[in-house]
């Protein structure tokens, strides 16, 4: 049998710290804490990468969806 595959191994951090606030059930406020404290930096600074990583994605892809803009106008404000 084989290992599944992780689609996000090869992610960047920024990325998944993103990843993390938008798919994370709640609004990107109120988990903020809890993923800024599990990747060991401040939630000034978890916007940031969250900001970056909005940024990265615009860039890319002209744009960002709805699921996506609610993380990166959290990161933004």
């Amino acid at each position: 049998m084989t290992e599944p595959n992780n689609l996000y191994a090869n992610w960047p951090a920024h990325h998944l710290m993103f990843v993390a606030l938008r798919d994370g059930g709640d609004a990107p406020e109120h988990l903020a804490p809890a993923v800024a404290a599990f990747h060991g930096i401040s939630v000034d600074e978890l916007k940031a990468q969250c900001r970056r990583a909005g940024e990265e994605w615009i860039a890319r892809d002209g744009g960002l969806g709805e699921i996506n803009h609610r993380v990166y106008a959290w990161a933004k404000g």
